[in-house]
């Protein structure tokens, strides 16, 4: 691949360097790729577009490329890799791997790093920052598909020759890379619990909806409303708490008279809105529950948000008719730590555990549910990707997805 990176040119002499490029690169059957300007690539009519972590948000790059050209993304971190695949990146370029001078503000990457963050994708990742014919050797083994290279070719008395010397080393980080592997691996898994399942259980928040963030500051916005002063992590501490236990955690607290009925019902009134009006689906949701149900696939809600807030927004989308039963942790007077919800929601569909599959985004339900013999599908949501959880509900569900359209219907 060539990539364009042009950074003190004018638009115009950029455009033009680019047409050049391109036209070397199509004669020769190499993809082109245009680095950080999204309207260049596409006046070019680029193969792909490269961004970094400073550029253009690569989820809103994705939706204005479309599906058909290849979106690189440069990365420092597992969770930026994460996160980046979720957004629909085809590849990652991390680093600088090694000291380089092409880009002064680049953040070193160790090479631990850069086999954690292969490891923890799908997609080929590319070694990128003070790549030369000497050290290319020391990044053996990280899982790498390939390298980036800028002044082992350019500062080369001979461009060819560099090129023939670095070419043989990357094509072997090419076949060594296991990438493709784990995308097979986990599309096989993927059709094997569709091929099992004979009811499914959903969770809603962060799972079917994408309402995670506001569920971040409902207990401060709900504080706040008390005039008081929420601890800074009031989100890790009551994120695996149904509304009840919530409710109680905040009378214990924080001394709040009012009793557990009432501080519900004043929570949910902050949230209810957000239900009815505001919060929508995750990718390929309505699709995937409208084919399951048309399939006779009985399924179940089970969620820890109150029921008014759930039925509002189900009616909103029109899906109440695709589910067997709406499930409410607070109604069941239990949370997801223990597994007594997704046992209710299967008694109500008649099926049995091993075919009975959850789809759960939080690792602490998702683990209550393997652990009680539930075949579980984990679905990635963005406030998963930064503590490590949804690595770890990965390793023990039977498949995972990022959108529900990786699922095979």
């Amino acid at each position: 691949m060539i990539q364009l990176r042009e950074k003190d040119v004018p638009r115009s002499d950029m455009l033009c360097i680019g047409k050049a490029v391109g036209d070397v690169c199509r004669v020769h059957n190499v993809p082109f790729i245009v680095d950080d300007d999204v309207e260049a690539a596409l006046l070019l009519k680029a193969d792909g577009i490269h961004v970094g972590q400073h550029d253009t948000d690569a989820a809103e790059v994705r939706q204005r490329i479309g599906p058909g050209m290849i979106l690189g993304v440069s990365v420092q971190t597992v969770e930026q890799a994460v996160r980046a695949q979720a957004a629909g990146a085809d590849y990652l370029g991390v680093g600088a791997v090694f000291p380089t001078f092409t880009k002064n503000d680049a953040a070193a990457v160790s090479r631990k790093c850069l086999a954690s963050v292969c490891a923890a994708v799908t997609i080929p990742v590319v070694a990128i920052g003070g790549i030369h014919e000497e050290n290319i050797p020391l990044l053996e083994g990280t899982g790498i598909a390939g390298a980036a290279v800028v002044s082992a070719l350019f500062a080369s008395p001979s461009i060819t020759a560099a090129a023939r010397a670095l070419a043989p080393v990357c094509r072997s980080f090419t076949a060594s890379c296991t990438a493709g592997l784990r995308a097979e691996k986990e599309r096989t898994a993927r059709s094997a619990v569709m091929q099992l399942m004979k009811a499914a259980v959903f969770d809603m928040d962060g799972t079917l909806l994408d309402s995670m963030p506001m569920w971040q500051h409902a207990a401060e916005l709900y504080l706040q409303s008390k005039q008081i002063e929420p601890e800074p992590d009031i989100w890790n501490r009551t994120k695996s708490l149904d509304m009840r236990q919530t409710a109680v955690y905040f009378k214990q607290t924080y001394g709040i008279s009012d009793s557990i009925y009432t501080i519900i019902e004043e929570i949910d009134d902050i949230i209810y809105s957000q239900y009815a009006r505001t919060l929508r689906l995750k990718d390929g949701v309505r699709t995937f529950l409208e084919t399951l149900h048309s399939r006779g696939i009985p399924m179940v809600l089970a969620t820890s948000t109150d029921r008014r807030c759930a039925e509002a927004c189900l009616k909103r989308f029109g899906l109440d008719c695709c589910f067997t039963k709406l499930c409410t942790c607070s109604e069941l007077g239990t949370g997801k730590d223990k597994p007594d919800i997704y046992f209710e929601a299967q008694r109500c569909m008649g099926t049995d555990t091993p075919h009975t599959v959850v789809f759960e985004d939080a690792l602490y339900a998702g683990r209550t549910a393997v652990q009680a013999g539930f075949p579980v599908c984990a679905v990635y949501d963005g406030s998963t990707a930064g503590n490590g959880d949804w690595l770890q509900l990965q390793k023990l569900a039977a498949c995972s997805c990022f959108s529900f359209r990786d699922m095979p219907v």
